[in-house]
């Protein structure tokens, strides 16, 4: 019994012994290799950190400024609030969501100062941004078509409505709400099928919130009291049908 015990014993050092020379040759055939492979992991590991180590600064500096500038802001010196919003705005370097909410604030001064198109501007940069918060994204897409729907004397309406339709093709957090402005825009143009389809739409979503879904079944009654009669030619595929 001891016998067959020393003769394992013997096998699997054998074995070992023949694993440790295959691997020291591997080591030795390869050893160019495993040195550019090992450098290649540190430096990708010193630059994660130090990607990860610039971005928390830049989150840092960018929120220090958005903060300095409500406080100017609330301080009423609006013009120093406006510098720092707009040093935020004008870097590209700025974080994605500290630059959104910057953008906003930015634009809402703009407006108040009258310069509409260069709210306007923003506006739909916030709504084009990739890396944005979709809730922030939208609201920048609605705000822009206020303006429009706001100005659409000095553009023709068809141009307008198409520029609503592909904000609210690639919209998802405020969808409706810019559903709903379609809607009251079709309702100017005097277009009551295409407007009731949208409002009477919204008002049976059971996605949509509920004042938005009072607000649309009371427009769809006004709808129908202008003499409108549903059902008897309404438009088929709207977009805010799922």
């Amino acid at each position: 019994m001891s016998d067959n015990n020393e003769i394992n014993q013997i096998i699997n050092q054998a074995k070992s012994e023949v694993r440790e020379e295959k691997f020291k040759i591997f080591l030795s055939k390869n050893k160019k290799s495993i040195i550019i492979a090992f450098i290649v992991v540190i430096v990708a590991s010193v630059a994660l950190i130090s990607f990860s180590s610039y971005q928390a600064s830049q989150k840092a500096k960018y929120s220090a400024i958005f903060q300095q500038s409500l406080m100017d802001q609330q301080a009423e010196n609006l013009e120093k609030s406006k510098s720092g919003l707009k040093q935020i705005v004008d870097d590209s370097s700025a974080p994605s969501g500290i630059k959104s909410l910057a953008s906003m604030r930015y634009a809402g001064i703009l407006l108040k100062e009258g310069k509409t198109d260069e709210a306007l501007v923003i506006y739909q940069q916030i709504n084009e941004c990739k890396n944005c918060d979709a809730y922030v994204k939208d609201l920048g897409g609605l705000l822009a078509i206020r303006i429009w729907m706001d100005d659409e004397i000095t553009s023709p309406k068809i141009e307008v409505l198409e520029k609503i339709k592909k904000i609210e093709a690639k919209s998802t957090a405020l969808r409706y709400q810019i559903s709903e402005q379609r809607a009251l825009l079709e309702m100017q143009h005097n277009n009551l099928e295409n407007a009731y389809v949208i409002f009477d739409s919204i008002s049976k979503n059971p996605e949509v919130g509920k004042k938005l879904k009072e607000r649309a079944g009371e427009f769809a009654k006004i709808i129908i009291s202008k003499g409108y009669k549903p059902g008897v030619s309404e438009v088929k595929n709207d977009s805010t049908k799922k």
